[in-house]
């Protein structure tokens, strides 16, 4: 077998390929990313490239069964376009050379947030549930188009497996993103008088369902996310702070400021963001456990406890 990783030099992309390298005749992986890998696999043939450029050097070089594609703009950025390029266009991209080079499987992390954050969204969100990202958050609407693409390729290539892995927060020793960050500091804004929980999935899960998803599952669309939640206060104080509860409307205008003057340590995200801190967004992830052999083995708790131990 041979597995094409995208972003492979992030850390779940690093996750990945030791978890290939590890097995007894491990398959070749070919990674593609902007930055060199972080460690050396023997197995590994690595190419420095953009995954909106020419690829034909890759696939004319490998025979590629199984594609990982990783890349994603994970911390939000001011320029839309570029985000949109990087976020749907490199998923465009892939799946033209997949299409030309008969691969077989495709494995994609959307995530969670395509559901979209809503008042009247039910206590758990099944993979049966519509996609409603939120339209005025782009991480989010982004990834609904990219499903959208995926599902267009689907139903044009029966024969192509496609598998859709949505993950919650993935949260951590060694990923902090804009979420993580924006409840570690020491006076954290939320929304006063929320009952909303969160869901976080550590990265080692997050890792092994990729894994898992990406040998051994079905072709279908899989939520990744432990059974239990934590409200955000409670994270805010696991990680040292101290929560501030704020009035919606108030807390929305105090972010867009923020965002838009790029004072980065208050808010790295538009006021959208405020919406998945308001209204709930929590993932059934039962399915993975029901159709192959992976297994959460930490909680929304256990990926927060050791994302702060990190920031000692």
């Amino acid at each position: 077998m041979s597995v094409l990783i995208t972003g492979s030099s992030g850390y779940i992309g690093t996750e990945l390929c030791r978890r290939y390298s590890a097995v007894d005749n491990p398959p070749e992986i070919i990674g593609i990313d902007l930055a060199p890998p972080r460690e050396e696999f023997p197995n590994l043939t690595y190419y420095q490239l953009d995954c909106n450029g020419d690829l034909s050097p890759v696939f004319q070089r490998h025979s590629i069964d199984t594609i990982i594609h990783l890349v994603y703009v994970l911390n939000m950025i001011h320029d839309s376009e570029r985000m949109y390029k990087i976020n749907v266009g490199s998923m465009e991209n892939i799946l033209k050379f997949a299409d030309e080079n008969g691969v077989a499987r495709i494995v994609v992390t959307s995530s969670a947030t395509a559901y979209g954050a809503h008042p009247d969204n039910p206590s758990l969100l099944t993979e049966n549930d519509p996609l409603r990202g939120n339209y005025d958050y782009q991480y989010a609407f982004d990834k609904t188009i990219v499903e959208e693409r995926l599902n267009s390729f689907a139903s044009e290539n029966p024969e192509v497996d496609i598998v859709i892995a949505r993950p919650a927060i993935i949260s951590g020793v060694h990923i902090g993103n804009f979420i993580s960050r924006y409840i570690d500091k020491p006076l954290v804004p939320l929304v006063k008088d929320s009952d909303t929980e969160m869901q976080f999935l550590h990265e080692e899960d997050a890792a092994d369902a990729l894994y898992t998803l990406a040998f051994q599952a079905p072709a279908g669309i899989y939520n990744l996310g432990p059974p239990d939640t934590i409200h955000p206060e409670k994270a805010v104080r696991m990680l040292g702070g101290r929560p501030l509860g704020i009035r919606p409307g108030l807390l929305r205008f105090m972010t867009a400021m923020a965002w838009t003057l790029r004072l980065k340590f208050l808010a790295e995200a538009p006021a959208s963001m405020i919406h998945f801190i308001q209204y709930p967004w929590v993932a059934d992830g039962s399915k993975i456990e029901e159709l192959t052999d992976f297994r959460y083995r930490y909680s929304s708790e256990d990926a927060i406890r050791e994302f702060a131990e990190s920031q000692k």
